[in-house]
């Protein structure tokens, strides 16, 4: 079996919403997506997901004719047997930029690590804790889970 047929597979268990869906894995830009449909105004919608062995990232992209819109970013923790939303934000039509994703990422999951700091009395830097949220968000948009690298 191959890595991006054992991802698939992980990604289709993991995701709760994703059961009964079939994803394929795109090479060219490495991010699983799932299929899409096509509205009245001819815009297709469909997801893509991209995973670590801690993290999933799962935006919702919509083609028009023109662009790729980024309509939502929802990142769940992962531990190996299923999911927690941890973080969600809609962006409604915004041109896609791979870049702008995965600053909103990484803020993110910054974000929710700060309100667990909060939470447990923790005391970290913003600069250390900023660059554990981007090497968490790195290590998803390589889709490289360790179990499976």
């Amino acid at each position: 079996m191959t890595q991006a047929n054992s991802l698939a597979r992980l990604v289709e268990k993991s995701l709760p919403a994703m059961s009964g869906s079939r994803v394929s894995y795109n090479s060219k830009n490495n991010i699983f997506l799932t299929p899409g449909y096509t509205s009245a105004a001819g815009n297709t919608y469909y997801q893509g997901i991209r995973l670590s062995d801690r993290i999933i990232v799962k935006y919702n992209l919509g083609q028009g004719y023109m662009y790729l819109f980024l309509n939502g970013i929802q990142i769940y923790g992962y531990n190996g047997t299923s999911t927690t939303l941890l973080a969600s934000r809609a962006y409604n039509c915004t041109c896609f930029s791979e870049a702008f994703a995965k600053r909103q990422c990484v803020d993110m999951v910054t974000e929710y690590l700060k309100g667990q700091m909060k939470l447990t009395g923790t005391q970290v830097s913003d600069l250390q804790l900023s660059q554990f949220a981007g090497n968490l968000v790195d290590e998803a948009m390589r889709n490289q889970p360790k179990q499976l690298a």
